[in-house]
This record gives structure tokens, sequence and C-alpha cells, in this order.
């Protein structure tokens, strides 16, 4: 499927907006790092990733999933909505419409989120809709808080604090944020899945 189809899928009213090619994103964030005088190893450590792979990152070889760039941007003393031109606008609603969601993406090859509204103003709870092409796999990366995943469709491994859990359609994983992990789709169509956290990775406005 192709990340236009995907859109199509998942987008709400409007055209979409094409998201920053892995060559500028990597560009613009060794550019901030340099600006504050960071080191790869620092921005690593910081953001619960390896330096191997924020190097991948820089040199556009790898994209990194939402919330490590929200680490990665976190760390720099930026907002990850500047890689993300079709984020969410700043509304609060109890009530989220399917047909209104747009799906925004960091590489138009990867995952397509849409990330959901939080209800009312100072909300804990964070969530987003992840689509995920067969074969993908994300990085290994820790945060704080905790993940509530749900997989709506598909067939996902997930690796939490070093063991593997399979989960199907309808299957439920919570764990503590703190334990380095990752996902991969070792199914044979797209897999989708709901994300709850308490990880605020758009900020309040």
């Amino acid at each position: 499927m192709s990340f236009d189809e995907r859109e199509a899928r998942v987008a709400g009213a409007g055209s979409p907006t094409q998201p920053p090619s892995a060559t500028s994103l990597g560009r613009a964030l060794r550019q901030r790092r340099k600006a504050i005088g960071k080191t790869m190893k620092e921005v690593a450590q910081e953001a619960g990733l390896s330096e191997g792979f924020i190097s991948q990152i820089e040199r556009g070889l790898s994209t990194p999933s939402l919330i490590s760039l929200y680490n990665v941007a976190n760390t720099l003393g930026i907002s990850v909505e500047a890689f993300l031109p079709q984020g969410p606008q700043p509304a609060h609603s109890m009530v989220s419409r399917a047909s209104e969601r747009r799906g925004c993406s960091i590489d138009a090859e990867e995952r397509v989120y849409q990330i959901l509204q939080r209800g009312f103003p100072d909300a804990r709870l964070n969530s987003c809709i992840t689509h995920m092409p067969p074969g993908y796999v994300s990085e290994l990366t820790r945060h704080e808080g905790e993940d509530f995943l749900y997989l709506i469709e598909g067939e996902m491994l997930y690796e939490v604090g070093g063991r593997d859990y399979l989960l199907k359609a309808g299957d439920t994983l919570h764990f503590p944020s703190s334990l380095p992990h990752r996902a991969r789709n070792v199914g044979t169509v797209e897999a989708r899945e709901l994300w709850v956290g308490t990880t605020r990775i758009i900020p309040e406005r």
C-alpha cells in the first residue's frame, strides 16, 4: 500500500502535506544538535536511544518512530510538532470522529499516525492510532511513563524488557515505558495499533 493510499484511508477532509524526507529531518536535527553544543552520545543517552541510531537518523539512513522523535526533539529543546506538518489542530474534544481524523507521517514510506486530541485541558492520557506496513521494525527505545497498546488489526511482535510478546487483533499490552521496547509487524498485512500513554508527545496549547 502506497503512502497516498494509506493517507486516503486514514485522512479526514483536506489534502495531506508531504512529510519531511529522512535526509532533511536528519539534517535539521544535526544542525540543532551542533547549535546547542551537544554530542551524539549525549543526545542518545538523554533520548533513550543508541548512539548508532542517532547517527543513522542524522545521515538520513533511518527515521525514528514518533515517540523517539519526541525524545530526540525534547533533548534538543524543540517541539516534535516542527516535524509534523499534518499534526493535530490545537483543540480539545471529548469525542473523536473517525471521519475527521488526519494522518501524519515522519517518513512517507513508514508509519502513518493518527494523533487523537486530548478530551480536555491538562488531561494525563495521550493516544494515537498507528498504521504500520508489513515488515516494519521499530528502533529499541525507552522513555518516561506508561504505555498501553491495543492491537486493532494485524499481528505484531513486541519486545519489552528483553522478552517477546506476540499480539494478534484484540490483544493488549501494558508496561512501564522505562523498559527498553520495540515493535515488529510480523504479519502479511498492515497492522493498526491504538497507543495510550502518559507521555505528552504533543504539548498542551
